[in-house]
């Protein structure tokens, strides 16, 4: 993507976008006040991509961000696991009306050996894809991995495959080679957001940190066209984090700057939701189909914020609510259609909402990531507290990818 160089006029936009980018922490990484007290809970990414290992479609989503980093209410990488009161659930809607056909949901029970869980695996259609229970049928059983540990894939009765276990955070968002104030703000937003050196490459977005990755590869889907997002509910079919689209609460339902005015900053029903994290728990709380009319202002202010024009703010509204990611297997693969794990999704977002945005001199965006991924199933790279054999940086004590 060639970016040409920006007049006066765009360098006003970018530092106004500058701001809105301000409270930005990553792509789902922390985006509420529920999720920032319940680890286990808190969504950082999502993808959905073609998977080398079946050709159908892969999945994944990222918990327990931050691992590893030392940042408060966070644990080691050989501490964290999925909760047994959790259901974690990839939605998919087939129909274009936003709301669930199908979906696999995902539980884990009380560890058994230190890190080491019980999973199941269920497929649930229909009105029980939507309910965000414990329902549906079930197609595999078995075990999550721990570091460090042999690897342990559950297979499920249609082929399915299913990874859970600690690996290094894929998020990624090159900014050091976007020129300020851009690049600036992003640097300083996820510096100050988690206390940890922020540098602008795949290998150090968050420092060295782990989280817990959830991997579904499914044979038989992804030859039509599907809407995309994940959901984590609680037992009584709450939803309490959900995700589609890259950035999404970090950029739209976000508190003011320091020196703005908190009560017009983000458009809201104060009395409704006292503060922009009750705001956040909500959107957490409701479904894709509700995004339009429960969110459509904040979004439409952003991009009045933006200078969009007048004639272009419903068609980009629509875009980005309801908040899934598209999947169209006749299209160009790539973000917004769908999602790997090396893509630097955060950038297309942010040159999408605001294309004045300026490469370093000599630079072509965007990078992609460069972390030791493989096309082989699980495909995210190892985790940061890795063990190798002795001698060895490339071999692991056990097996990390499938054969």
């Amino acid at each position: 993507m060639k970016l040409t160089k920006p007049s006066s006029k765009h360098y006003i936009c970018s530092t106004a976008f500058a701001l809105i980018c301000s409270s930005v922490l990553a792509s789902d990484h922390r985006d509420s006040p529920y999720t920032q007290k319940n680890p286990q809970a808190d969504i950082g990414d999502v993808f959905l991509f073609q998977g080398a290992q079946t050709g159908g479609l892969a999945m994944a989503m990222t918990l327990n961000p931050l691992s590893g980093s030392g940042a408060e209410g966070t644990l080691p990488s050989d501490k964290i696991t999925l909760s047994p009161d959790l259901i974690y659930i990839f939605n998919f809607d087939t129909d274009g009306d936003a709301k669930a056909d199908l979906a696999y949901k995902i539980k884990a029970g009380k560890a058994t050996t230190g890190q080491q869980q019980p999973l199941e695996l269920r497929k649930a259609i229909g009105a029980e894809a939507r309910d965000a229970k414990w329902t549906g049928t079930v197609h595999g059983t078995g075990e999550t991995t721990a570091l460090n540990q042999e690897m342990h894939v559950v297979t499920g009765k249609m082929d399915e495959l299913l990874f859970v276990g600690p690996r290094r955070d894929p998020f990624f968002f090159d900014f050091l080679t976007v020129d300020a104030p851009v690049a600036l703000a992003i640097k300083e937003a996820l510096a100050g957001g988690d206390h940890l050196p922020a540098a602008g490459s795949s290998e150090l977005a968050f420092g060295r940190t782990d989280m817990t990755l959830i991997v579904l590869e499914v044979p038989d889907l992804g030859a039509e066209p599907l809407n995309y997002w994940v959901t984590v509910a609680d037992g009584s079919g709450e939803t309490v984090d959900r995700m589609g689209r890259a950035g999404i609460q970090g950029i739209y339902l976000v508190d003011a700057p320091t020196g703005y005015n908190t009560e017009y900053y983000t458009p809201r029903n104060a009395a409704k939701y006292p503060t922009i994290g009750d705001l956040n728990n909500a959107y957490n709380a409701s479904s894709p189909d509700q995004d339009g009319a429960n969110y459509g202002e904040q979004f439409t202010y952003r991009f009045q914020q933006l200078e969009v024009s007048q004639d272009k703010l419903a068609d980009k509204v629509a875009f980005y609510l309801p908040d899934m990611i598209h999947w169209d297997p006749s299209a160009n693969a790539g973000y917004p259609n769908g999602r790997n794990l090396r893509e630097d999704a955060i950038f297309w977002t942010l040159f999408d909402l605001n294309p004045f945005m300026q490469p370093a001199k000599g630079v072509e965006l965007p990078h992609i990531g460069t972390q030791r991924m493989s096309d082989r199933f699980p495909y995210v790279a190892p985790s940061i507290n890795q063990a190798f054999k002795p001698g060895s940086q490339l071999e692991p004590v056990f097996p990390i990818f499938m054969k």
